[in-house]
């Protein structure tokens, strides 16, 4: 009889020894808190776990989430390399190494006699982890360098694919994609209640509380469905620390970050044909407000939750780095949707980063008006529309005001 997907769970884990949890490179709340929910489940089953993502850095906003700082931003003695030496015959007197350039010498004296190259033999042990699961991870290829570098591993060991996104390619042995759920954590709290077994405590049930309220902007998501409403009920009702977390993610947004959102209002466009609302950032903009560019992800998310009628929100803004190293300042854009299929397919012919929900791109030398007609252009002809406001060809009177 095949198994049930909590049969197939439980199966998995029991026969797992030593587990890696991993997420995508542009990491988002939901993977992080679905990572580490994984954790702590597998460690109360008595696992050993480690979670790790590519250059991995907790911010600040995470830090009420317990155990953020174990998260690895990349792999530690994954395989060894072995040298060995047969000292049947002679007995070792004097064992030590050391490194010029980049060659390790080691030096092995005997007692008597002398050793052969043929008395040495090398090899390598097997990999760490016995089972591998990818969070809210559309392929390998967002995993960055750990799958990258990493290719041999990743295909020799058995990888849990959770997901809910739709674009996901289904990479696993075992594939849990849900699409109709709001988020990863909410797949894993099915996952995990169908194995039948008690799983919810304090810890587990604030992981994936935060990961549902980061994916549907604290329920304000047209995603959201009665199954998450239960859910989250349920997390709630298990020691889910709600207030902490909207407190954390959405009621600490810095006076810098509140100054640029206020800028981006001010010159705030929207085209009610392809429902794209979108601005723009000069460099006077961070200057004035104090505010860096890893303070936009939170005016995105903000310009998000205040504009119900846009499907799309786009901001494009000049670096700062480039100013700071005395270069002309490059621009770039961030593109967001959740009623779109792929941010990144509204501008996949502008070579974009990121991931569905959010693309990054940039213009080394064009203006910020021309790179603002070429984004609006491109996701004009993605979405198969020819309406455009006429705004968009000239400086709003806003944008000199800054200059």
């Amino acid at each position: 009889m095949a198994l049930t997907s909590g049969g197939q769970f439980t199966d998995a884990i029991s026969r797992a020894n030593h587990v890696l949890v991993t997420f995508r490179k542009e990491w988002t709340v939901d993977a992080v808190a679905s990572a580490l929910a994984l954790a702590h489940v597998l460690e109360k089953k008595g696992k050993r776990v480690d979670v790790v993502a590519d250059n991995f850095a907790a911010p600040k906003s995470l830090g009420f989430l317990p155990k953020t700082s174990v998260i690895s931003p990349s792999f530690q003695n994954l395989q060894k390399f072995v040298i060995a030496l047969d000292v049947s015959k002679t007995k070792i007197d004097e064992l030590s190494y050391d490194v010029e350039g980049d060659k390790l010498r080691i030096h092995v004296t005997p007692k008597i006699g002398r050793y052969d190259h043929k008395d040495i033999s090398s090899a390598t042990t097997d990999f760490k982890y016995d089972l591998v699961i990818a969070v809210d991870s559309p392929d390998y290829g967002s995993l960055g360098s750990l799958f990258s570098q990493n290719t041999e591993f990743f295909y020799n060991r058995p990888v849990m694919n959770i997901d809910h996104d739709p674009a996901n390619e289904q990479f696993g042995n075992m594939n849990y994609v849900d699409i109709t759920a709001t988020s990863c954590a909410e797949v894993i709290h099915t996952i995990l209640k169908s194995t039948g077994e008690h799983f919810l405590d304090e810890e587990i049930a604030t992981y994936l509380l935060t990961g549902i309220i980061s994916k549907t902007r604290s329920f304000k998501s047209v995603s959201v469905t009665p199954r998450t409403l239960d859910i989250a009920s349920e997390l709630v009702a298990a020691g889910g620390r709600r207030d902490e977390i909207v407190q954390s993610l959405y009621r600490t947004r810095s006076i810098a970050t509140l100054k640029l959102w206020g800028r981006a209002l001010a010159r705030l466009k929207f085209d009610p044909v392809t429902k794209i609302a979108w601005s723009v950032l000069v460099r006077q903009d961070f200057i004035h407000a104090g505010a860096e560019e890893a303070d936009l992800a939170d005016v995105i998310d903000e310009l998000m939750m205040n504009s119900p009628e846009s499907e799309i929100v786009g901001l494009l803004y000049e670096q700062n780095e480039a100013v700071a190293l005395g270069k002309v300042a490059g621009i770039c854009a961030l593109i967001s949707t959740e009623k779109h299929a792929s941010a990144l397919g509204l501008v996949s012919t502008l070579k974009p980063e990121g991931d569905r929900r959010t693309a990054r791109l940039c213009f080394p030398n064009t203006s910020i008006l021309d790179a603002e007609k070429t984004v609006l252009s491109t996701i004009q002809r993605s979405l198969g529309k020819n309406t455009m406001p006429n705004a968009i060809t000239s400086q709003p009177a806003s944008l000199a005001l800054t200059k």
